[in-house]
């Protein structure tokens, strides 16, 4: 299996399970970037480190419950570019 997969939903409340929201990489990446974004389209989190995630913070302060868009832009190795786009859920 290769490719990208993304969750729809993650609880950021420090028990140790589903507290960052990251996609999952399945195959040897060469190119990566994943950002997550508010309504109004303002960039809250972006990273160009696979396996790094998103903890529901905006600037240190934790960020309400709700529905947040995210892009995901990514080269496997021996593949075409990509580009996934959607919507997480958190949920406090």
């Amino acid at each position: 299996m290769k490719g990208v997969y993304v969750p729809t939903a993650f609880t950021p409340d420090n028990n140790g399970r589903n507290d960052l929201f990251r996609p999952l990489v399945f195959g040897n990446l060469e190119k990566y970037e994943f950002a997550v974004y508010d309504r109004a389209g303002q960039i809250l989190y972006r990273s160009t480190i696979p396996g790094s995630g998103w903890d529901g913070r905006f600037k240190g302060i934790p960020l309400g419950s709700g529905v947040y868009v995210w892009i995901c832009h990514y080269q496997l190795s021996g593949e075409a570019a990509s580009t996934q786009k959607g919507t997480v859920t958190l949920v406090r």
